[in-house]
């Protein structure tokens, strides 16, 4: 039977895929990365996260001091960390360290490297190069395995007719003026959409999620705008569900510069998140 060229493709893709995620990348002594992914990003998204396993068969330490990539202007390393009762991401200072006989996972809600400046955006089935310095391994050459919106682990390559079929119609994602990051905390994570990004009223719509990345349907979401420069600027106001999990608000953002934007997410009667991120607002 002839197999048609439309199934020859995705076969040899399926094959492709396979191949790149079951080979680790390695270092003479003793590093190994497995299981590098990423997530697809909105139009207009600056950031992304990168996720991987780093094991260490060495007899010795290592640390993650660097990376970089192409398709982004830098890379950091960053972890959760607490502060004034927020949760929030920050870089790991002097890197990450890998014990000896070990593994260290970066993932969702943990450590991770995040993807600052995108060149463009990071599209599902996309694999993205990326170095890794180590600082007695080196440099190690990783491919970044790049799944959907909303992935939450590399992708499973499943030999079935759906991966000979055309790829569904991508999610709707926000325009060029608009502002998208992804909040990690360990309970509960947001997707924000800020729209527009510059100085005046600016909309902020948010999506939750619990831990497993599921939606997560809130009692009441608290928003606030603030600027460390100008601390008149600070306004909150309670958000509108739109959805069990969506929530929206319209709030002042006078002035351009750096502004950090929080979440009080009541999740029950005494239980309370909050976490928060930057956002730069535009002239």
């Amino acid at each position: 039977m002839k197999v048609p060229h439309r199934v020859r493709l995705a076969l040899a893709g399926l094959l492709a895929s396979v191949a790149l995620l079951a080979t680790p990348a390695a270092a003479d002594d003793g590093i190994i990365v497995k299981q590098a992914w990423s997530r697809a990003t909105p139009k207009g998204a600056q950031v992304a996260g990168g996720y991987l396993t780093i094991e260490n068969h060495g007899a010795a330490a290592d640390r993650l001091i660097s990376a970089a990539t192409p398709v982004a202007a830098k890379i950091e390393i960053h972890e959760m960390t607490t502060l004034d009762g927020i949760m929030m991401m920050r870089a790991i200072e002097g890197g990450l360290v890998i014990p000896p006989g070990e593994s260290v996972t970066l993932a969702p809600g943990g450590s991770h490297l995040m993807f600052i400046g995108l060149a463009a955006p990071l599209s599902e089935g996309q694999h993205v190069d990326a170095a890794l310095m180590f600082e007695k391994a080196g440099k190690i050459d990783v491919s970044f395995d790049v799944g959907g919106v909303g992935a939450k682990g590399p992708r499973m390559i499943v030999a079935s007719t759906e991966a000979m079929l055309p790829p569904p119609a991508p999610i709707a994602a926000p325009a060029a003026e608009d502002f998208f990051t992804h909040i990690c905390g360990t309970r509960v994570m947001a997707n924000v959409v800020v729209s527009p990004i510059r100085a005046g009223r600016v909309t902020v719509d948010v999506d939750l999620e619990n831990a497993e990345e599921l939606p997560l349907a809130a009692e009441a979401l608290a928003i606030t705008l603030s600027n460390a420069d100008a601390p008149a600027a600070q306004v909150t106001a309670d958000a509108t569900r739109i959805a069990s999990d969506k929530w929206r608000v319209s709030l002042p953002a006078e002035a351009a510069g750096k502004w950090s934007l929080a979440l009080g997410i009541q999740i029950a009667a005494s239980d309370r998140v909050d976490i928060a991120a930057p956002v730069l607002i535009a002239k």
